[in-house]
């Protein structure tokens, strides 16, 4: 949470002005540093068809985009949310927050997953990880480091989608899927009639 690309994550309040709305943004913002050594999140789209995120996260559409199968509403070790978006700030009760573990609780949740209406276009899920013991040592001795999470029962890869400028082959990604995997393989390209990307056939490059 604290090394994404919006400086206004898991911050959409308005806390004021004063010396103390200063002091609870600072302390603020430590708990959120402190929260991203315990956990972390993995971003998806409900959509792949929005030429802005294959220009922003998939190498300006040399990348791929890859389909899960998600168990949403899951609880426990992982959590998928969808997150809302907002044309204004949240204005904190300073004082619930100090006294209401409640409140504190749904604050923080409201944080987790509430962005501004600038970045509507992603239609954005997440699905939070808890790190394990180990990671956390890690994370604590490089706030840098990146985790990953298995594909399980619960993410199950269902297609990849080349970027219409990808290089890859449909054929040398099949020697790394198994059969069992039943996955589908395809090609994005822009659409002749609107603002969008499409699925293209698939050929191999040489």
């Amino acid at each position: 949470p604290d090394q994404v690309n919006d400086l206004f994550e898991m911050m959409p309040f308005d806390f004021g002005q004063g010396t103390e709305a200063e002091l609870l943004r600072k302390i603020w913002k430590d708990d959120i540093r402190r929260n991203a050594k315990r956990v972390g999140f993995i971003s998806f789209s409900e959509k792949w068809d929005v030429p802005t995120m294959w220009a922003h996260y998939a190498a300006d559409h040399r990348g791929v985009c890859l389909g899960f199968d998600l168990a949403k509403g899951s609880r426990g070790q992982t959590m998928i949310d969808q997150v809302s978006y907002k044309d204004s700030l949240r204005t904190m009760d300073l004082r619930k927050l100090k006294e209401d573990e409640i409140y504190r609780e749904e604050i923080f949740s409201y944080a987790q997953k509430t962005k501004s209406r600038h970045w509507e276009y992603e239609h954005e899920w997440r699905l939070y990880c808890r790190l394990t013991q180990d990671e956390q040592l890690e994370k604590n001795k490089d706030p840098n480091k990146s985790f990953f999470l298995d594909f399980n029962d619960k993410l199950r890869l269902r297609e990849v989608i080349l970027g219409h400028r990808s290089t890859l082959t449909s054929q040398g990604l099949k020697r790394l899927l198994e059969p069992k995997d039943r996955v589908s393989l395809k090609k994005a390209q822009p659409s002749f009639r609107k603002f969008a990307m499409v699925q293209a056939k698939l050929t191999d490059v040489t």
